[in-house]
């Protein structure tokens, strides 16, 4: 969807260096100008409709009895791809939510039918998996398998043309994810053996990571590449130049790693090319019109590091290094590559840049008049107060991704992030009444976490969405070189396991407290057709897919626009939040119980009543009258009988009579439903229902909508009385006498 930063970083210091660099995004070609076209996708169709799905999922075998049983709606997605790719490339198609979102679904759709055909391989754009990568030795059988592998026919068919025209004496390959890892290492071993008078080295982030599997099978590097780069990549890479070009031996290289004689050697570290020294990245031999956008989204980075190093589950723990290009020149390659490209969307790609330091880069965008669209990744601490916020915010800030982590504050402190749920609450308020879209990251899993602690965070999401617009989740990893791998006994883990393939970067783990792996596979289930259906009501966000995609609706539309629609899941059809709902009015025995279960979490959320008896109670109510939009309980309602001892307690408390009267209780409107007039039409629809009978409810008297919507519909405060309880003035408001 947009390129990847490392090689446009790259090229520009090497070409500053005076080497002649060419760089090309081979996941680009491969799945736009190889794989989704018309003639091929209908090949794989055919050999898809003669291929027995023995051993596949059931998942798999599903989409294989749907493309069997509609093959003529599957011929017809095939033939429109390039349609698909078209609308995200074109403004009027991009900025058409529905056309938008169904050709991304399309699309999807296609790579998962495409993945059958090269069974049991499973991929998506950014997604990839095989069974039998295990190690190094099932990723050589990857990479020369031609039943498996999607990547090497066409690696064949245009890398040696590629190579030919570019003459190269070194190819650098970054490797960003795991997900990368089975592309890349299969174009290395086909540049390596094609072509032996080129230098194949490998980097990126994830290749950091294997280190320590190169170093213990260090005979398999040899298989791939020659060398790979174990750091910072500027200056190895131009070192590594310098010495190939010249004809000078390369293995005193600094920052690489290689095999020799089967021995694993690593070369001295040499110190890191000084970030504000960097150029501005150089993106101008990619196809940046050919990326699924109708505008660039440039990637960019402006800091090393971080300025905390202290989260307990990161990699980072303790890395004392963090460095910012100074604001000025963060601005000054922004507005470069703004004029360059004709581009004013960027995502900035820094996990962690201060509150301050955002501020300074705001003022320079606003100073130099730059019109820009820019998403953020940031920690919620107080110092984004309202002031910076709405200065990022006028600076082009539409989005940023907020390292949330847990809405459970004692997970939140074995994390050690340095944020407080109420500081973040305030910050995430302040974000979205400047207009910017917060996007909350969330990890589950947490060494000790219990299922009722990762159910509060899902609690404090629901409960806090007016300013948590969207969400993500992840699965807790433990890595290498964070700090509860160094003390894994602060966080009750009792072993730890070696990571079951060189490919991966989590350390298996057994917690003496907690939800186990079986338990938060559960849970993670659970929590995720939570996310969609029940929080968020299947929101246009989430069929966008792509953040980035977001930063531009907003950008477009606004966000109070784009945090209002819906999607119909059937039909990709978008619809504006509030417009279909339908209200309900219904004896208990008629309610169905999934539509109870909602009720009941509703009331939950509310957290105005007590807990134990709600279902109970509804079942022996009167009529419960309830609004559904989608699939989920928006607004209830409920005239209930009220249990005697509860009556009587009112009743010795305020000197009323209440016998005979119905309670009108359990009312609660979902967050994002509020202000719609939900409560006083179910009330109407309530008391129209129930002729004859007597209407008592209490409210407490600080509870100002309650209030209004009471005094609207005709109760008059008959008695008041303090609960003990909760030290709270409770109001007793009745239709009719009650005395």
């Amino acid at each position: 969807m947009t390129p990847f930063l490392a090689l446009p970083a790259l090229t520009a210091y090497l070409r500053r260096a005076g080497f002649a660099v060419r760089q090309a995004d081979v996941s680009l070609h491969f799945f736009l100008e190889y794989l989704l076209t018309p003639e091929r996708l209908e090949a794989m169709l055919a050999q898809i409709l003669e291929r027995p799905a023995d051993g596949m999922s059931s998942t798999q075998q599903a989409l294989v009895r749907d493309i069997r049983d509609r093959r003529d709606v599957w011929t017809d997605r095939t033939a429109q791809v390039r349609r698909f790719i078209e609308d995200l490339r074109q403004e009027a198609g991009f900025f058409d939510p529905e056309r938008c979102i169904r050709a991304q679904t399309n699309l999807y759709r296609l790579l998962r039918m495409a993945s059958l055909s090269w069974f049991p391989t499973s991929f998506t754009f950014n997604t990839f998996q095989h069974p039998g990568i295990e190690d190094y030795a099932g990723m050589i059988r990857f990479c020369d398998d031609r039943q498996a592998n999607p990547f090497l026919d066409f690696y064949e068919r245009t890398i040696p043309d590629l190579v030919a025209r570019a003459a190269p004496r070194l190819v650098g390959i970054s490797i960003s994810t795991t997900h990368q890892a089975p592309g890349g290492l299969t174009l290395a071993r086909l540049l390596k053996r094609r072509f032996p008078d080129v230098h194949v080295t490998l980097g990126g982030r994830h290749i950091l990571r294997l280190r320590d599997a190169f170093e213990k099978e260090p005979d398999y590097l040899p298989e791939f590449a020659h060398s790979v780069v174990l750091q910072d990549g500027e200056r190895p890479l131009a070192f590594l130049l310098d010495r190939l070009l010249s004809g000078r031996p390369w293995d005193d290289a600094p920052n690489v790693g290689f095999s020799r004689r089967g021995k694993w050697i690593e070369t001295p570290i040499c110190g890191h090319e000084p970030l504000p020294e960097l150029p501005t990245p150089d993106f101008t031999d990619l196809d940046l019109r050919s990326y699924l956008s109708p505008v660039p989204i440039l990637p960019i980075r402006f800091s090393e590091g971080c300025y905390w190093g202290k989260c307990a589950f990161c990699s980072r723990y303790d890395n004392r290094r963090f460095m910012t290009v100074p604001p000025e020149r963060a601005v000054a390659h922004l507005a470069e590559l703004h004029s360059r490209h004709e581009t004013p969307c960027f995502t900035v790609n820094d996990d962690c840049l201060t509150a301050p330091y955002l501020a300074e880069v705001a003022r320079g965008i606003l100073d130099r008049g730059l019109r820009l669209d820019i998403s953020l990744w940031c920690k919620p601490v107080g110092a984004f107060t309202a002031d910076r916020l709405d200065l990022l915010a006028q600076a082009g800030v539409r989005l940023v991704r907020w390292g949330l982590e847990t809405g459970h504050p004692r997970i939140l402190k074995l994390m050690n992030k340095g944020t407080r749920l109420p500081e973040t609450l305030r910050v995430l308020g302040d974000a979205s009444r400047a207009g910017i879209w917060n996007h909350a990251t969330v990890i589950f899993g947490f060494p000790g976490e219990t299922r009722e602690e990762a159910g509060e965070t899902l609690r404090f999401l629901e409960e806090n969405i007016d300013r948590i617009h969207s969400s993500i989740f992840f699965r807790f990893v433990l890595l290498k070189y964070s700090r509860i791998m160094q003390r894994p006994e602060d966080y009750a883990i009792s072993e730890i396991s070696e990571s079951p393939s060189p490919f991966g970067s989590d350390h298996p783990f057994v917690c003496r407290e907690g939800m186990d792996g079986a338990a938060l596979t559960a849970f993670l289930e659970e929590a995720q057709t939570y996310r969609l259906k029940d929080l968020y009501g299947h929101p246009f966000w989430y069929y966008l897919r792509i953040r980035e995609y977001l930063m531009l609706y907003v950008s477009r539309y606004g966000l109070d626009a784009v945090l209002n629609w819906k999607v119909s899941p059937g039909d990709l059809v978008r619809y504006d939040k509030g417009s279909r709902i339908q209200l309900f009015f219904e004896r208990p025995a008629d309610v169905p119980e999934k539509i109870l279960d909602g009720i009941c979490r509703l009331v939950e959320l509310g957290g105005e009543v007590g807990l134990s008896w709600i279902r109970e109670n509804l079942k022996k109510a009167w009529l419960i009258g309830y609004a559904v939009e989608g699939e989920r309980v928006v607004a209830t309602m409920t005239h209930k009988r009220p249990l005697e001892r509860y009556r009587r307690r009112i009743e010795e408390k305020t000197g009323l009579n209440l016998d005979g009267y119905l309670e009108r209780g359990y009312t609660a409107v979902r967050p994002d439903y509020r202000g719609m007039g939900l409560g006083d039409r179910l009330l109407k629809g309530l008391v129209a229902r129930s002729p004859g009978w007597k209407i008592y409810v209490t409210i407490r008297m600080d509870n100002e909508p309650a209030l209004r919507l009471t005094a609207r519909n005709g109760m008059r405060l008959a008695a008041t009385y303090i609960n003990e309880r909760t030290g709270h003035e409770i109001g007793v408001f009745a239709a009719g006498a009650a005395a």
